[in-house]
């Protein structure tokens, strides 16, 4: 079955794939028309809120690795691949206009130098490269071409095989993804995505202003700068990040289950026992049984 467009994410351990069920619901609210992916270690978890679970071996795999190999894995032609932590905040039919002009679709800035995971001068001299992009990897597209497969097959080749790049551990345990994919877009020359606004997806870091609202799909963001961005993806990362997330979950699970439907299921669940248990009336004579009544009662006075 070819399905044309579609979301996916990767949610490896229980408290991702908790993750993964607020991405969904924030899918049901504001994309219900698309079909949804997950790639996991925990499907009863996910199972009811997405249409493929793909199985994870976390024996056998980086977590960080996997979305070098996630174009093997999408059951979709055109794929929106998101980190789990992030929510989709309003409409997002427009992503899809991107592939007019490209076969992956990714936002960042070109860099020339400074401190990354590496020395970038350093990097870009050894490889023969021009730039490498300064980019998040928690939003990006990408179509089942030949263009798009060699991205993440260069990807996973140097994050696989070139540890003399010198990139630390992410967080002591895996390595990262994003440096293998900077150097897969450097070496294939694909940049950024320009856009007006950041309409795709964005961070909560660098934020002098924000106003959020999943359910209401109100999405509106004044950095620093002063600049202002509407994203139709929030991706909330970092410790700043967690805590509007948090806020925004509730408002879905209160959206999907509202607290006083729940209360009213259980008052009407109790009713519904202590209904049971009550004697039952006497039941009423039928309108036979009391017109045979009313003719004996004849018979009797004549």
């Amino acid at each position: 079955m070819n399905i044309k467009k579609g979301i996916i994410t990767i949610a490896i351990g229980k408290k991702y794939a908790d993750n993964a069920k607020y991405l969904a619901l924030s899918a049901m609210l504001h994309a219900p028309h698309l079909h949804r992916a997950v790639i996991t270690d925990c499907p009863k978890i996910v199972e009811p809120y997405y249409d493929f679970v793909i199985p994870f071996d976390g024996a056998a795999e980086n977590p960080f690795a996997i979305k070098t190999r996630v174009y093997h894995c999408t059951p979709f032609e055109q794929t929106l691949y998101l980190d789990v932590d992030s929510l989709i905040m309003q409409n997002i039919d427009s992503c899809w206009d991107a592939f007019a002009e490209r076969h992956f679709i990714y936002r960042g800035f070109l860099r020339t130098e400074g401190e990354w995971y590496f020395d970038r001068a350093e990097v870009i001299k050894a490889l023969g490269i021009e730039w490498l992009p300064a980019f998040n990897s928690g939003m990006f597209l990408f179509d089942k071409s030949a263009q798009a497969r060699t991205v993440f097959d260069t990807a996973f080749d140097y994050m696989t095989n070139h540890s003399e790049l010198g990139v630390d551990f992410f967080r002591g345990k895996n390595l990262p993804d994003e440096p293998y994919f900077a150097i897969a877009f450097a070496k294939h020359n694909i940049l950024p995505y320009e856009e007006e606004c950041e309409r795709f997806s964005r961070g909560l870091s660098d934020v002098r202003y924000l106003n959020l609202n999943v359910v209401k799909g109100v999405s509106h963001i004044q950095a620093k700068s002063g600049k202002y961005a509407f994203p139709l993806i929030v991706h909330f990362f970092g410790r700043f990040g967690a805590h509007f997330y948090r806020r925004e979950t509730r408002r879905l699970a209160h959206f999907f289950n509202p607290p006083l439907a729940s209360l009213r299921n259980v008052f009407l669940t109790r009713a519904r026992d202590l209904l049971k248990k009550s004697p039952s009336p006497s039941p009423s004579p039928s309108l036979r049984a009391l017109s045979a009544e009313s003719r004996l009662r004849g018979q009797a006075a004549e």
